[in-house]
C-alpha cells in the first residue's frame, strides 16, 4: 500500500505565514504511545474513547514530556485539528469521564493533565 505524503500547503495556508511555518515544524514531531492503548484484548479503550482517541493523540503530542500537562484553549485545539469547538468539548468530556485526562480551567485556557503519564527517561 502506498500513501500520498504530499501535502498541499498552498491550499491549506495560502500565504507564507508563521502559521504555515509552525505547522511544518509540528508535523514532523513524534509522540510516545504505549502499546496498551492499541493492544487490549477486551477493547476497553476503544469502547471508552471511541473517536475521542484522536483528541487523546493530539494531547499526547503536545503534552510536556516531563509532566504530561498542557495548556490549550478549546478554540486552539479546534483550529489545529479542523474540528468544531463542540466536538472538542464533547471529546474532552469523554476523556475526562474515562479518567484519561484531568481538566482545570485557568481563566483563559484549560490546563489538561494526562493521567497515568509516563515521562520519557533520558538515556
Amino acid at each position: 500500500m502506498t500513501y500520498n505524503t504530499n501535502f498541499n500547503y498552498q491550499k491549506t495556508f495560502p500565504k507564507d505565514s508563521k502559521q504555515k511555518a509552525a505547522f511544518i515544524s509540528k508535523s514532523s514531531w513524534w509522540t510516545p504511545l504505549w502499546k496498551g492503548l492499541a493492544v487490549e484484548p477486551t477493547a476497553k479503550h476503544f469502547k471508552t474513547m471511541g473517536s475521542a482517541v484522536w483528541l487523546y493523540l493530539y494531547l499526547l503530542t503536545f503534552a510536556n514530556r516531563t509532566t504530561g500537562n498542557l495548556f490549550r484553549r478549546i478554540s486552539t485545539i479546534a483550529n489545529d485539528t479542523g474540528l468544531s469547538n463542540r466536538t472538542i468539548s464533547r471529546w474532552l468530556k469523554i476523556l475526562k469521564d474515562g479518567s484519561y485526562i484531568e481538566v482545570r480551567q485557568t481563566g483563559r485556557s484549560l490546563q489538561i493533565s494526562i493521567t497515568k503519564w509516563k515521562p520519557i527517561k533520558k538515556r
